[in-house]
């Protein structure tokens, strides 16, 4: 009898820390899809490290970066840039692959870089390949800087 007292006090308390289990895993699965989906910021910075321009990066798929011309608008202009004549009128964009956002070079000619939140080398993107961006990176537009927050 005392056996299969004890086996049931062993049964509850295994299905209770189960339970346990479950609830904390589905909490971090929550936690981070949260993470994922919360909206980061382009921040287009002026020569003297001000904000020039913001753009939030949310539902759409693609934001265009270049210069507008009358036949097709791009979402970060640079037409009035003091580096306008080294960006060519669609040179990035920032292209949304499901949670994740990546930049990739459009443009063969002009320069794309990114410098990762954690180093200090700026890497030059290679055309029609994303590369993942996130909080804390710098894009490089020819010489224009856009700080992803």
């Amino acid at each position: 009898m005392a056996d299969q007292s004890a086996l049931s006090i062993f049964q509850a308390v295994s299905t209770v820390a189960l339970w346990g289990i479950v609830i904390w895993l589905v909490c971090i699965h929550i936690t981070e899809y949260v993470k994922k989906r919360t909206r980061i910021r382009a921040v287009v910075l002026d020569g003297q490290g001000g904000i020039r321009d913001e753009h939030v990066l949310g539902k759409q798929k693609e934001v265009l970066i270049g210069k507008s011309t009358p036949a097709r608008m791009v979402n970060i202009d640079f037409s009035d840039s003091a580096y306008a004549g080294s960006i060519q009128a669609e040179h990035a964009s920032f292209v949304r692959y499901g949670a994740y956002w990546y930049i990739q070079a459009v443009s063969e000619q002009g320069m794309v870089g990114l410098r990762q939140k954690s180093g200090d080398t700026v890497y030059k993107l290679r055309r029609n390949i994303p590369y993942r961006i996130k909080q804390g990176d710098i894009v490089y537009i020819s010489y224009e800087k856009i700080v992803i927050q």
